[in-house]
């Protein structure tokens, strides 16, 4: 699936009903990616559970050595933290967008600590321990121990904000690269866009995706999507 299929059904229910308003795709991509977080959240409320689908790979990338010299945000003269700027995450219960943080090997871990505790590790810990710490500061990540790389695996607030590998070369994401979303939380998603942006009833959805199903490319079987609303 593919931001652009999302799109495309939106478009498509549009024209149906000959709507002369103009849809931004970027405006339409920033609603989704809200609907996206609010139904992950409450999927991950209802079944502890973090959908592969959801999870997008940040390739490796450079920590910056920090100090108090350097960061404000660090006042104690004798630690240094690792410093990277990352993609904003969905914001889920004990930092789960962040699903994995670790070295560029993806062998050592980084488990989440408020700032202040980050912090207290730095100061009284050995930094051979073989695992690690992260807190986040909006989108500014600190790690310590220290490691010159990291990746990571998270649940991006907008997809197209993470990189992807073409052929060994690291590009951005467009909408024609594939969606991090599963098809029942798409529809819910597209759903919540016509009915609460496009203020179309629900039965008016429900006839409109029959009328067009030979031309939607995610909006299928109107039956299966009124139970999936019920559900969500």
């Amino acid at each position: 699936m593919k931001i652009e299929d999302i799109i495309w059904d939106i478009m498509e229910i549009k024209n149906a009903i000959e709507d002369d308003s103009d849809l931004e795709e970027m405006w339409i991509l920033h609603k989704i990616n809200l609907y996206r977080a609010a139904h992950i959240e409450a999927e991950l409320a209802l079944t502890n559970e973090i959908n592969s689908k959801w999870l997008q790979r940040l390739r490796r990338f450079t920590w910056e050595k920090v100090t108090a010299a350097d960061d404000p945000a660090i006042l104690h003269n004798s630690i240094t933290l690792g410093k990277a700027s990352l993609p904003g995450v969905v914001k889920l219960p004990e930092d789960q967008g962040m699903y994995r943080l670790s070295g560029s090997g993806a062998i050592n871990t980084f488990d989440p600590i408020d700032f202040n505790s980050l912090i207290m590790k730095a100061e009284i810990e050995d930094t051979n321990i073989g695992y690690g710490y992260y807190s986040k500061i909006g989108n500014d990540v600190y790690e310590w121990p220290y490691t010159m790389e990291g990746s990571a695996i998270i649940i991006a607030a907008n997809p197209l904000d993470v990189q992807i590998m073409d052929g060994g070369v690291l590009r951005d994401t467009t909408f024609q690269d594939e969606y991090p979303l599963d098809p029942v939380l798409a529809q819910r998603s597209i759903i919540d866009f016509l009915q609460k942006d496009m203020a179309l009833k629900e039965g008016s959805v429900v006839d409109l995706i029959n009328d067009s199903q030979d031309q939607l490319r995610i909006l299928k079987d109107a039956g299966q999507l009124q139970s999936n609303q019920r559900k969500g």
